[in-house]
């Protein structure tokens, strides 16, 4: 029997987890509970020391080579101006840049930014590519728009996706409309597609992750995306503040711009404090009620994880990120980026002329690592969530 052995510190035996639908994986961490089950469903047997959960198998969690920046939708809340932007990274270079990476250094393979991978007519080889290359538990970012039969039928027989995480920032139909300008109920359709195919087949991949952008627009319906997450099958839920940096890039053309929903006046900052919590507690009941994980954009409850609580107001000697220890990304012309929240803000080098170890070790790279922990971050940084704070 595959089993999961837990230990609260060394030699100490907590919790033996054999089943991935053992009820008290709940009371753990969002990422531990899916690192148990990914275990479990892999048939690995493993220790693993709660006191040391934050010491990863892999160098990185996430690489990142996003594989359109191409959308069919316009969202609000989206820095994008039109839907088709450019060119999609072609499969050629794709396969060249994926090949300076190993897959034994990253826990992850995110296939997704600001497109939609299902736009892409050749998405089926290339995710028969990266399994082939050693890449397990892949990745991408949807809304779920264009998910087919054929397509949901494929990835689950093949095993061709580790996680597919849904954007949605709405449960009513009003507001999912307004946000994405798409048929709320074709999405609900094409996902539940997905999960009944899932349970047909006994597969418990690809997990389903409903991924919500947190803004002062929609702050009163995220609790409704729990029950909707429940009606459609979801596995996890993600709750993640509005990225800061478009904020500040756009700020000069805030008039021009002001159907957008990415300003400052939008994040969860602007909100009653207590208001935040009182809805972050009720989707942590609903949470409870229907055994989807979740996972908040800063820690409302120290209750729910190890962490400590993230205040309202941090000191500077407290701003700091880990990012790029755990996240590289890769855009189509071979740029390194330090992580997805400044991604096309600040290459840290290109591919087509240095190794990713290179990379790493040049000084424009050493000197950004730096900067996030002697005071002097990059520009983007310094108005970034998770420098100051935030979980993301």
């Amino acid at each position: 029997m595959t089993q999961v052995v837990l230990l609260k510190q060394k030699d100490q035996a907590e919790e033996i987890f054999s089943d991935p639908h053992d009820p008290r994986l709940l009371e753990h961490n969002l990422h531990l509970q899916s690192r148990i089950k990914r275990h479990l469903y892999e048939s690995q047997s493993t220790t693993i020391d709660l006191g040391k959960v934050s010491k990863r198998d892999k160098q990185w969690d996430v690489l990142q080579v996003p594989i359109t920046d191409n959308c069919n939708l316009l969202c609000k809340h989206c820095p994008r101006e039109s839907k088709y932007l450019r060119k999609d990274i072609s499969l050629e270079n794709f396969k060249t840049y994926l090949s300076k990476f190993s897959p034994e250094n990253f826990d992850s393979l995110l296939l997704s930014d600001f497109g939609e991978p299902l736009i892409r007519a050749d998405l089926m080889e290339i995710l028969r590519y990266v399994k082939a290359q050693g890449f397990k538990h892949v990745q991408i970012v949807t809304t779920g728009s264009l998910l087919t039969e054929a397509w949901c039928k494929a990835i689950v027989e093949e095993n061709l996706l580790h996680q597919i995480l849904i954007s949605i920032e709405a449960s009513s139909k009003e507001l999912y409309e307004y946000i994405r300008g798409s048929d709320f109920e074709l999405m609900k359709t094409n996902i539940k597609r997905l999960t009944d195919y899932k349970k047909q087949t006994g597969s418990p991949y690809p997990e389903l992750f409903f991924n919500a952008v947190c803004l002062k627009k929609n702050i009163n319906e995220l609790p409704g995306i729990m029950d909707l997450g429940h009606e459609l099958g979801i596995n996890y839920a993600y709750f993640v503040h509005l990225n800061a940096v478009p904020s500040d890039i756009y700020k000069d053309r805030k008039e021009e711009l002001s159907d957008k929903l990415y300003f400052q006046d939008q994040h969860l900052n602007n909100c009653d404090r207590e208001h935040i919590k009182k809805v972050f507690k009720e989707i942590e009941n609903k949470s409870k009620k229907y055994q989807i994980p979740f996972l908040p954009p800063e820690d409302y409850f120290p209750s729910q994880t190890s962490e400590p609580e993230i205040q309202d107001n941090i000191s500077e000697e407290e701003k700091g990120c880990n990012k790029p220890y755990e996240w590289a990304q890769v855009d189509p012309e071979g740029n390194v980026y330090p992580c997805c929240q400044i991604s096309r803000r600040y290459s840290v080098g290109n591919l087509n002329d240095q190794t990713f170890e290179e990379i790493w070790n040049n000084e424009k790279f050493t000197e950004f690592r730096e900067g996030l922990t002697n005071g002097n971050p990059n520009r983007w940084c310094a108005v970034c969530n998770v420098y100051n704070g935030k979980r993301f």
